[in-house]
């Protein structure tokens, strides 16, 4: 039997997921439990299934299962989205956004081999580039950590 493609275990993954979804949703909800914690369980656990599964990768999911939870009214848009008003939050956030882009786009390895092509003749050169892009991009960031 032949192994499924990419695209045939993407579309299984995303099945399942679905699947398991709409199962712990319309599960009974067990005793000492409300129905919205219930719910917000089914959520959270179909999320973290379709990152395991590669079904959707880690933002997409997150993102989805706070769509989910608004809409299906188990959690007040305010109280989901409460979370992202925090400036720390947008900025991992941010962060990870733009490096990604960066990395997707292919512009960092462009930039460094500019700035090799340019200072590269000399291991002096090279090292005074690197503190000269850091003094530049350094004024940027708020602290060393983030």
């Amino acid at each position: 039997m032949n192994a499924p493609g990419p695209h045939r275990r993407k579309l299984l993954a995303r099945g399942t997921t679905l699947a398991v979804a709409f199962g712990l949703w319309f599960t009974p909800v067990p005793e000492g439990l409300t129905p919205p914690a219930w719910h917000l369980f089914a959520i959270f656990a179909s999320a973290v299934l379709s990152v395991v599964l590669n079904a959707f990768p880690l933002l997409t999911a997150a993102m989805i299962a706070v769509a989910v939870s608004v809409l299906s009214g188990t959690v007040a848009p305010a109280k989901a989205f409460g979370g992202f008003a925090n400036g720390s939050v947008l900025l991992v956030v941010i962060a990870f956004l733009v490096a990604r882009g960066v990395v997707k786009s292919g512009l960092g390895r462009r930039l460094s081999y500019r700035v090799v092509g340019v200072f590269g003749r000399s291991t002096l050169g090279l090292a005074y580039s690197i503190f000269f892009t850091d003094a530049v991009i350094a004024p940027a960031f708020p602290s060393n950590t983030a």
